[in-house]
């Protein structure tokens, strides 16, 4: 805005402040046109009335008359008019002194009537006139041609205004931009580094400004590593309890064996069997526990080792399958296996039975009674950013009916100890590490891992693997 004020002060400054006669010459004729007029006014005014105050404006018109003239000569350039002006001076000289001389006379003589010999002077009077025209039309060419560059200017300094008020949106707008976005870039950068805080990622962001922001993203940077060093801490007491939890319950197993199994002493109660039973079945539960600690503290090292080989995921499926069919028989609950033909993949056996060993699991523990669980396998070709070979992917869906996920717990899902809040609707308590698992080996074979849920009407987990 301030560059076109400018931009238009400087196109019209030679309009307002310019030196060219034409526009002060005839403004000025005009004016001696009209004292003119009024002294001849004055002049009948006061032959006629004879008394002090027309006097006095006689003799103040035709002062202002001679000091114009005297100021119009002093403009003139051009011979022609500056002898056309004095001609004029002449003729309003001689007209002067017959104002004074009937002055004079009327003074000495008060019955003296002036106004028959005023008529001799009318030729004098149209003679100024004319002069004055003259002079005017003379200088009119000129004045049009000046009004003409005037209007011109006042259009290019309208247009260059125009233009620089656009180039002043276009870089005020480029600038608002740059500056909105050094404002909200390390904003957005504390934004996400809070979203990898809470996804278990403790990373520092970089300060890139010197003002309250930086030393908020300092404050955050500090609690990032502080978060860090107690995971870590916590990690390696979960990974050095596991490891002197899995001695002991050996041993306990080994026990439990040793009693139900002895031959030397008196033989066990059923009552007494039943309770070793539930030893050794609650020891397998711990141990499985350990074991999952294990995983994770191995996972979140980078020490997880995988054993990749060719082998057909059926194979590696089924018999799963088949143990998870036999469970849900006690429950009435149903199990279907449907496969397409699946082509070899690059797979860990173990790892991957893990994975679908847990979400069966989860499908049996989630779905009531009379239920239904399926699980289809079949080669796609729409894979995402899965596979990058060309070869396609191999999709295994984990269906269930069961009670389904809350839409604010997915997203959440695959962190580790986490626990929808549909788990209360069932007896049997879990970890929180199988789908962390799941996630961690889906994604070590290069593939990946989603769920879809709705509340009542049970969910469904998809592995994708590349083939």
């Amino acid at each position: 805005m301030v560059g076109m004020s400018i931009t238009i002060l400087l196109q019209l400054k030679p309009v307002f402040t310019t030196d060219q006669p034409e526009f002060r010459i005839i403004p000025l004729s005009q004016y001696l046109e009209k004292l003119l007029e009024t002294e001849t006014e004055s002049v009948h005014k006061y032959f006629n009335a004879k008394d002090q105050l027309n006097q006095q404006r006689l003799t103040l018109t035709t002062n202002q008359f001679r000091t114009s003239a005297d100021s119009l000569l002093q403009m003139m350039e051009r011979n022609d008019t500056r002898s056309l002006v004095e001609a004029l001076i002449a003729m309003h000289h001689r007209y002067e002194d017959y104002i004074k001389q009937q002055t004079h006379r009327i003074q000495s003589d008060r019955t003296y009537d002036p106004l028959p010999t005023i008529g001799s002077q009318v030729g004098l009077t149209d003679s100024i006139r004319q002069r004055l025209h003259v002079l005017n039309e003379a200088y009119l060419p000129t004045l049009s041609k000046a009004l003409k560059r005037l209007n011109q200017q006042t259009s290019d300094a309208i247009s260059g205004g125009y233009y620089i008020l656009l180039l002043a949106l276009a870089i005020g707008s480029v600038l608002a931009l740059l500056i909105a976005r050094n404002v909200t870039k390390p904003i957005q950068a504390l934004k996400a580094g809070t979203e990898r805080v809470g996804e278990g990622h403790y990373e520092t962001v970089a300060v890139t400004t010197y003002d309250e922001i930086a030393d908020l993203t300092n404050a955050f940077n500090l609690m990032s590593e502080k978060l860090k060093q107690l995971d870590e801490m916590r990690a390696q007491l979960m990974s050095e309890i596991s490891h002197e939890m899995r001695t002991p319950l050996q041993v306990i197993k080994a026990g439990c064996y040793s009693i139900v199994h002895t031959k030397d002493g008196t033989p066990l109660t059923q009552r007494q069997r039943d309770a070793v039973g539930m030893i050794h079945q609650a020891t397998n539960r711990i141990n499985q526990f350990v074991n999952s600690f294990l995983d994770v503290a191995k996972m979140e090292a980078g020490l997880m080792k995988f054993k990749f080989e060719s082998a057909n995921l059926f194979e590696v499926l089924n018999p799963l399958i088949q143990e998870a069919q036999l469970i849900a028989q006690t429950r009435q609950i149903d199990v279907e296996f449907l496969s397409d033909q699946i082509p070899s993949l690059i797979i860990d056996k173990e790892r991957i039975g893990q994975v679908f060993s847990n979400l069966l699991s989860n499908a049996l523990k989630y779905t009531p009674d009379d239920g239904l669980i399926t699980i289809r396998m079949k080669k796609s070709n729409d894979c995402g950013d899965v596979t990058k070979n060309g070869h396609g992917c191999v999709v295994i869906d984990v269906q269930d009916s069961g009670v389904g996920i809350p839409e604010t717990d997915l997203p959440k899902l695959f962190q580790k100890f986490y626990q929808a809040k549909n788990v209360p609707l069932v007896n049997e308590k879990g970890s929180g590490l199988g789908l962390a698992l799941v996630k961690h080996v889906a994604e070590a074979h290069g593939g990946r891992v989603s769920v879809k849920s709705q509340v009542g009407a049970g969910s469904t987990f998809t592995i994708t693997l590349p083939a």
